[in-house]
C-alpha cells in the first residue's frame, strides 16, 4: 500500500462565540483516489506561533492513536478475510447465450 502524502493546507485564526481565539491547522491527506482533510484546533495563547505546526502534528497523532485503539476489534485475520471473500452472497446473473 502506498503512503499518504500529508501536508498542511491551511492555518487560520478562528474565534468561536464566547470562547478564546483558536488556531485551526488543517492537514491534507492524499493517496489517490483518497483525499481528505482534518482540522486541528489549538488555543492561540497555548503555543508560540513558531510551534503551532508541531503542536498540531502531536494532536493529530494522538487522534489517530485513539482511533486505532477504538477500531482494533475490527481487525480480521487473513483466514477470516479469506472466508468473507469466499462467501459470495450476490445473486448470479444469468449469462446470455448468443
Amino acid at each position: 500500500m502506498n503512503e499518504f502524502k500529508i501536508s498542511v493546507s491551511r492555518i487560520e485564526m478562528v474565534a468561536r462565540a464566547g470562547e478564546n481565539e483558536e488556531v485551526c491547522v488543517t492537514f491534507n491527506f492524499e493517496r489517490p483516489p483518497i483525499i481528505f482533510q482534518i482540522p486541528i484546533f489549538l488555543g492561540h495563547k497555548d503555543f508560540d506561533d513558531t510551534e503551532m505546526i508541531r503542536a498540531a502534528r502531536n494532536a493529530m497523532q494522538r487522534i489517530f492513536v485513539e482511533l486505532a485503539s477504538q477500531c482494533e476489534s475490527w481487525s480480521l485475520s487473513s483466514t477470516e478475510l479469506q472466508g468473507l471473500a469466499n462467501m459470495n452472497l450476490r445473486p448470479t446473473t444469468p449469462t446470455i447465450e448468443q
